[in-house]
């Protein structure tokens, strides 16, 4: 008797915006060193949502627009700067002029469960910027793009596809090394951006 082996291709129909599919955030980088699921616990491993995917990048490497889209959300570097003096209060650290000052107050402190503990949620993603895309199909979606050192648009900026947007940087990152924490939200839900742009490879989960 045969056995008939059935394979199954799974094809990704990739979004497209203004007629273009997605492209890299960082040009040339498609290594993510953080997935959108990951696994924790030495003992008893459980898989959790990471939500966002995360790529290495030295400071100030350009971020790019995927898609044409307006910008929708900024959390500027003062906005980010005041809620980091309210968290250095609440840890009984001097307050800080500059965010490199600042961190080496928090890594000083060795605390870094206790810093996200007191800060608030805007306050962990770093200065942001959020981009709203309408696909061909008219689905509308956002890609966000955090822990950056500098953003070069403005709330209600329309931006296209490949243009620089901002730089990466570290900003709410304590301990690790610096990264693109980038997500993709669709009805307010957040998206494994694999499935929206074609070349992300994950070297760990």
């Amino acid at each position: 008797m045969q056995t008939l082996l059935l394979v199954v291709t799974l094809t990704i129909n990739y979004p497209v915006v203004a007629g273009n599919k997605l492209i890299l955030p960082l040009e040339n980088i498609t290594e993510i060193s953080a997935g959108f699921y990951q696994t924790r616990g030495w003992r008893h491993k459980k898989r959790i949502i990471h939500g966002a995917i995360d790529q290495n990048a030295p400071i100030g490497t350009p971020v790019r627009a995927v898609a044409d889209g307006k910008v929708v959300g900024v959390y500027s570097m003062s906005s980010f700067m005041k809620e980091t003096n309210r968290t250095l209060r609440r840890i009984r650290r001097k307050r800080a002029k500059t965010w490199q000052r600042a961190k080496k107050r928090m890594r000083h402190c060795r605390c870094t469960h206790r810093i996200r503990r007191k800060a608030r949620p805007p306050w962990r993603s770093g200065i942001y910027l959020s981009v709203k895309h309408k696909t061909n199909k008219g689905k509308v979606f956002k890609s966000q793009y955090m822990h950056l050192s500098k953003i070069l648009v403005g709330l209600g900026d329309k931006v296209k596809q490949g243009q620089i947007i901002a730089l990466t940087g570290d900003t709410a990152i304590i301990d690790n090394p610096p990264h693109l924490h980038f997500q993709i939200r669709y009805k307010g839900v957040k998206r494994n951006p694999t499935k929206y742009i074609r070349g992300l490879t994950c070297s760990k989960q």
